[in-house]
């Protein structure tokens, strides 16, 4: 049987597009060009996906999706919407949206997206792991929320860049072991595994022409990508679960010696959190290809990282991740 799939949008040039795009890969596509006829639609019809904008002309997008949920509890949604309204978005995943993608569309990374979630993308095993934190911190009340945000950010993150998958998980391993040896305590090892979960979101607001480009940034291309610290405090600042972990998100590549951003902070002043995340996330990079270069040998990265000791990096946190050998942990 064919998967069914549904557009909720009001401009004629990006339902035509996404039929003509999603048909191609054999789904049974209907179109609606208003939020009440796709709300009629999900009620009358059995609907495995649903993609719809947040701005419709006769309602509430927030609306929309929670009329489309009630209707159609079990069906994917994923929003479109312009960069201005990322809160929004962020709003409509704590509705249980499944994900959102940005405008321009990219059809490969919105395919991308819609394959994880009819795949089953909920159960990944990082974001499994994810939930059984939210479940100790937050309590369960709000523990349905928080998942289907979280696995939605996570997802987005991926389709965007795939050269990152499984980065942030490994970041988040290999930064609790560092925070062991230094002694913290459990509820700020919990803080810290967040915050590395989470340290790429702001990646979502990056254009993907600069996340993919297979050379070497421009000054400005550079200046845009450092705005995914930002753009990930931004984001999750408003949700109070993970409002400990904003300053790691900001912070996560200020250098020790004082010339990282977006700040500028030097030593001490960096959140010990975002120290420890820096020393993994710069290996972890290193290890694994990217568009502009292939994967270094690990003796290779460790010797950057040594070279980086006391200038990108805490040196504690440095010798701590060399000597205990941390590094072997998760890679793959």
């Amino acid at each position: 049987m064919l998967n069914t799939i549904l557009i909720v949008d009001d401009e004629e040039s990006i339902c035509r597009n996404l039929k003509r795009h999603f048909k191609a890969k054999g789904f049974d596509v209907h179109v609606a060009n208003n939020g009440k006829s796709g709300i009629e639609l999900c009620q009358t019809t059995p609907i495995d996906m649903v993609i719809l904008d947040l701005k419709l002309p006769d309602v509430n997008g927030l609306d929309a999706l929670k009329s489309i949920k009630s209707a159609c509890p079990d069906t994917g949604v994923i929003i479109i919407t312009a960069h201005g309204d990322v809160e929004t978005a962020v709003k409509a995943m704590q509705m249980q949206a499944d994900n959102f993608v940005l405008k321009p569309i990219d059809l490969t990374a919105l395919g991308g997206m819609v394959d994880k979630v009819l795949d089953g993308y909920r159960t990944q095993p990082e974001v499994f792991d994810l939930k059984r934190k939210v479940s100790r911190l937050n309590g369960s009340v709000r523990l349905k929320e928080t998942y289907s945000m979280v696995k939605a950010l996570s997802g987005a993150i991926e389709a965007k860049d795939p050269f990152t998958k499984g980065h942030s998980y490994r970041v988040s391993q290999l930064s609790v072991e560092i925070g062991k040896r230094l002694g913290l305590a459990e509820k700020e090892l919990e803080v810290l595994e967040f915050g590395a979960l989470l340290h790429d979101i702001g990646k979502i607001g990056i254009r993907e022409a600069v996340l993919k480009k297979p050379r070497r940034l421009s000054a400005v291309e550079y200046a845009h990508i450092q705005r995914h610290t930002i753009i990930g405090e931004e984001i999750i600042k408003p949700v109070e679960i993970f409002r400990p972990a904003t300053t790691i998100l900001r912070n996560h590549h200020e250098h020790f010696d004082g010339r990282g951003y977006p700040d500028g902070f030097k030593g001490e002043e960096i959140n010990i959190f975002a120290r420890v995340i820096a020393v993994p996330d710069a290996f972890d990079a290193m290890t694994n290809d990217r568009p502009y270069r292939k994967a270094l040998k690990v003796e290779e990265a460790l010797q950057e990282m040594k070279r980086a000791r006391g200038t990108q990096f805490d040196p504690q946190i440095v010798d701590i991740f060399i000597e205990n050998k941390i590094y072997n942990r998760y890679m793959i």
